[in-house]
């Protein structure tokens, strides 16, 4: 780390959040920057708030040029060769988070962070076992079927939440699914969206073409787990959409996420949050 002092690494992460953070939507809200600079004190332990804020700022400068692309790509390099790998391990989370701040997780922002583990080679224990780079939602299903994708099985997932928990699927819910699916998904026409979550309804009420566990550890063997941690607020996001998250709901989300490795204690909820049991 003494090849570049802590000013420029502070400037160089502070560029790469704020590329994170704007690039996936050309959006960047205060919650976005709020943990932007938690995030860099907590990487420069003893630094003045001033030099965060300094720090961001020549980033923001930065990000306005025109080399842009090339302004990042070479803060991207010098991160590599100036922090250790347990750094940057800690860094790709920080992402995630930052990523998560707007309560949406895009397919940009996941394939930002899985370009940067394999420009930076880290060993993050908690990848998928042959991690190609970052989760191709449009790749082969189970046996090279190409009719049905990653992404079908997440939608599946979808609307197993929304649908078998309290036996309705809501417009509201319906709308969350494929405002999720279109985030995923976001050069992608509304037919393509519609064709999607059409494909796993069908498949959901046949239930003997794939099953709801079946898509559970698809998931789990094809997606990063700080993926699968982003796609869990997927899944509260639709839970709450009709305004009521049902106990059944809850606990299949928690379900869920000891399923895929993920912490269940972040869904611990308020119970006055949390509706009563359908009968």
């Amino acid at each position: 780390m003494e090849s570049e002092s802590p000013k420029r690494i502070l400037r160089d992460l502070a560029l790469i959040y704020i590329a994170l953070a704007h690039g996936a939507d050309e959006n960047l809200d205060d919650a976005e920057m709020s943990i932007i600079a938690q995030r860099l004190q907590d990487v420069q332990a003893g630094v003045s708030h001033g030099t965060v804020l300094r720090a961001v700022k020549d980033a923001l400068d930065d990000y306005m040029q025109e080399d842009t692309p090339l302004r990042v790509e070479q803060a991207v390099e010098r991160i590599r060769t100036s922090v250790p790998q347990s750094l940057r391990r800690r860094i790709v989370r920080d992402l995630t988070e930052i990523g998560k701040a707007d309560d949406k997780f895009l397919f940009a922002e996941a394939q930002f962070i899985g370009d940067l583990i394999t420009a930076w080679k880290v060993n993050l224990t908690d990848l998928v076992t042959s991690p190609a780079s970052s989760w191709n939602v449009l790749g082969a299903g189970p046996e090279g079927d190409v009719a049905w994708t990653p992404l079908h099985d997440l939608v599946l997932i979808y609307v197993t939440l929304a649908h078998q928990t309290d036996q309705s699927l809501s417009r509201e819910e319906i709308k969350a699914i494929t405002e999720k699916i279109g985030e995923w998904l976001p050069n992608a026409g509304d037919d393509v969206v519609r064709r999607i979550l059409h494909d796993a309804m069908r498949v959901y009420q046949e239930e003997d073409t794939r099953t709801f566990d079946e898509a559970v550890e698809a998931v789990r063997t094809s997606v990063p787990l700080y993926q699968r941690n982003a796609i869990l607020d997927d899944l509260r996001y639709i839970a709450d959409a009709d305004g009521v998250l049902l106990v059944e709901e809850r606990v299949l989300i928690e379900k869920i996420a000891e399923a895929w490795g993920c912490d269940t204690s972040a869904w611990n909820c308020d119970p006055a949050e949390t509706a009563g049991s359908h009968d």
